[in-house]
């Protein structure tokens, strides 16, 4: 039996269903069902990256955003999906995401260099995945690249082993 992995990227993926069905409310989205429908081996390990977003004293937006992606926390570990926490960097009053990509390319290399896995799936259109891309496969992993119609990564879909399109239908199965 084959080895696999499955890596959201959660702010990317978020984005992405937010393009194409902007109706979808992702806190209650049935992320192991997705997986399930998309590859047809047993998950071995299976990670949501994204940025904590923290609450500010007085902010109450900050308390909403935060609320909901504790909501979406609970959603993941109900399904048993391993969550990993970059960080929101603030500038000039706009958050921008930091270490997510990072902490994806090195689970993804560390993981081919160990044999963890044996396909690998990456739930992204971010193309600084480039070099781990490339690194997991010249150790011979096998990696899929998802994403969605309309919004394909040419650069992914060429550098990745083969590549899943999922549509609006598609992702619609999935919503609560």
């Amino acid at each position: 039996m084959q080895k696999v992995l499955v890596q959201f990227d959660g702010s990317n993926f978020y984005r992405r269903v937010k393009q194409i069905t902007p109706d979808i409310h992702l806190t209650n989205f049935d992320y192991a069902g997705l997986v399930d429908f998309i590859n047809k081996n047993t998950v071995s390990r299976l990670i949501y990256y994204v940025g904590e977003i923290k609450r500010y004293k007085g902010n109450i937006k900050s308390s909403q955003l935060y609320n909901n992606q504790q909501s979406l926390f609970l959603n993941l570990r109900k399904q048993n999906i391993e969550i990993k926490l970059g960080y929101l960097l603030q500038s000039d009053g706009v958050f921008h995401e930091k270490g997510v990509d990072v902490q994806i390319a090195v689970d993804m290399v560390r993981g081919a260099i160990k044999n963890e896995y044996d396909i690998c799936y990456i739930i992204s259109s971010d193309t600084d995945l480039l070099p781990a891309i490339q690194t997991a496969r010249e150790e011979g992993k096998k990696v899929i690249y998802v994403g969605f119609e309309g919004q394909m990564s040419k650069a992914l879909a060429n550098n990745c082993s083969s590549s899943i399109i999922l549509t609006k239908s598609q992702i619609a199965k999935f919503a609560s």
